[in-house]
């Protein structure tokens, strides 16, 4: 991201911060991303979960713009965790992030009412920008979806 000069303050205060949830039960890949969220200054990361469990207890009192939902988790498919998570933060929107999809998956988490879903195997400037896109309301499918965006 560009730095702001003197002359572009009011426009650097116009940038909204995207406050972020990671579920996610590998914590070589938590401390990447979380290593990774440190260095961006749009994107807070305001709270972690390991699991279905733990994020249904933490987005509560957070509340935070987007969740970036692994898919497998120790209790279940992260996929049929996103009505649970609408439920109690229906104002969040899930982003699934996995290894692997097809189309199948990708239809699940539409119909689930995710806002995308984005595979593990991307560049890091993708998966910031997937979810700046997702914050701002976009709906974004790296796999495609009848009827979704699809990726880059």
């Amino acid at each position: 991201m560009p730095a702001f000069s003197s002359d572009d303050s009011a426009e650097a205060e116009d940038v909204a911060t995207v406050r972020l949830m990671l579920v996610e039960d590998h914590s070589m890949v938590t401390m990447a991303l979380v290593s990774a969220f440190e260095s961006v200054d749009d994107i807070e990361l305001a709270g972690q979960a390991t699991s279905i469990g733990e994020a249904v207890e933490v987005i509560e009192g957070i509340r935070p713009g987007v969740v970036l939902l692994d898919r497998r988790l120790p209790d279940g498919d992260g996929i049929d965790a996103i009505a649970e998570l609408h439920r109690v933060s229906p104002e969040s929107k899930v982003l699934v992030f996995t290894g692997v999809a097809d189309r199948e998956v990708a239809e699940r988490v539409a119909e689930a009412g995710g806002a995308g879903l984005l595979l593990k195997a991307g560049r890091l400037e993708d998966l910031l920008d997937t979810i700046r896109r997702v914050a701002a309301g976009e709906v974004f499918f790296d796999v495609e979806v009848p009827g979704r965006p699809t990726g880059r």
